[in-house]
């Protein structure tokens, strides 16, 4: 998709002018990137969509490399989940820790496989607060 064929579809889905659209979408981004107290107004799905990205670029650059750079940057990440969304990474972080210590192939490869598991729990834990937070929005109102 070209930026300029997903603003004509955009413009056209909304039946807005252009100029209607830049606006409201310039406005979106100052909301999400200038002023992050206001990230708690977004919709749950839009929030933790957010730090699943966040997670994943974090989890695929420490597989890449597992360096105690990109481990901290991890585990960063995850208390980051657990302090503002309330999901607990700690299987995650603790076998990411074994995972980049570890010399032995066979072990390492189990690890792997353990990491990755604790990976999708952790994406499934988030979603699942989405939705939870969604339904819980939707009867409030």
């Amino acid at each position: 998709y070209h930026v300029y064929e997903k603003f004509k579809f955009l413009r056209s889905k909304s039946r807005k002018a252009g100029w209607e659209l830049l606006l409201e979408a310039i406005s979106f981004y100052d909301t999400v990137m200038r002023r992050p107290s206001l990230k708690a107004d977004l919709p749950a799905i839009e929030r933790v969509s957010w730090y699943i990205t966040k997670l994943s670029t974090s989890f695929g650059a420490f597989k890449e490399n597992p360096t105690k750079d990109n481990f901290d940057k991890l585990r960063a990440r995850i208390n980051e989940l657990k302090f503002r969304l309330g999901v607990d990474g700690t299987t995650l972080i603790q076998i990411a820790e074994k995972y980049m210590r570890s010399r032995d192939i066979a072990k390492i490869a189990k690890l792997k496989q353990g990491m990755n598991m604790a990976y999708k729990q952790l994406i499934k834990d988030l979603i699942l607060k989405a939705v939870s937070e969604e339904a819980s929005e939707g009867q409030a109102q």
